[in-house]
């Protein structure tokens, strides 16, 4: 009898997460796709249930990558999946993206646009780095990687992924938009989105498809994927090694 957890899910079925989703059956140039059960893109885990970190240990989940900064982190801990299964907190943000309003209406509205929050992301080399040297001496199993809700950071570093795997952009945005409708799960999401624009949190509650097309056109000016990696400092080694983790 076939177990939930040896299934191949496109929104993992956990009850304490709504955005806990699959980066594999992607169609990749050359033919085939990106695997199963070897990469999640996710919510955070502080309110995941003992049955859902169960769930996630049982579908392969054998490190996690947390993109939080270390307020949220101590704010939210995530939820302890298994005693073997490594943890690495490495922030994709210079600054704390728990404090929304801040970063939509204070000091930092310079910044307070896609195009500037996912440019910031991605110029964060030295956390790129270690992002793709962890998951290339990640044990055998899944990489589950998230932020605060699994949507910008989150979602940055899984349009890489599928860029290296070799998926198309219109994937890569298709993945990214399908987050607005996963967090609408939540009673706290609904109520900002419906709250409108005055609503302080309301600015970067959205994934609409136009802010992935800001991150693809931040890669694509210096010359793709492998390239962007290598300024990173990301070695052609780890390149091939986590190339293979999606692909093999």
């Amino acid at each position: 009898m076939t177990r939930p957890c040896d299934m191949d899910w496109v929104r993992l079925p956990l009850e304490g997460a709504h955005n806990v989703r699959e980066l594999g059956g992607y169609p990749v140039s050359g033919g085939g796709q990106t695997r199963y059960h070897r990469f999640l893109r996710a919510d955070n885990l502080s309110e995941i249930t003992q049955a859902d970190a169960q769930f996630l240990y049982d579908y392969g989940v054998r490190l996690v990558l947390d993109l939080r900064d270390a307020r949220e982190v101590d704010e939210r801990p995530d939820v302890e999946i298994g005693p073997d299964v490594r943890y690495a907190s490495i922030p994709l943000l210079a600054f704390d993206m728990s404090d929304a309003a801040q970063v939509a209406l204070g000091d930092l509205r310079e910044k307070a646009s896609y195009e500037g929050l996912y440019s910031m992301i991605l110029e964060k080399r030295t956390g790129m780095a270690r992002c793709f040297g962890a998951i290339a001496a990640a044990p055998e199993g899944a990489v589950l990687f998230h932020c605060a809700v699994g949507k910008d950071r989150t979602g940055v570093l899984a349009m890489l992924l599928m860029l290296l795997a070799g998926c198309d952009r219109w994937d890569c945005a298709a993945n990214y938009v399908q987050t607005r409708h996963n967090l609408m799960r939540y009673d706290w999401y609904e109520y900002v989105w419906n709250n409108g624009p005055d609503d302080p949190h309301y600015a970067f509650n959205d994934s609409p498809a136009n802010a992935v097309e800001h991150a693809l056109a931040f890669v694509e000016a210096r010359g793709g994927v492998v390239p962007y990696l290598r300024e990173c400092g990301v070695s052609y080694e780890e390149i091939e090694a986590v190339r293979a983790r999606l692909l093999n």
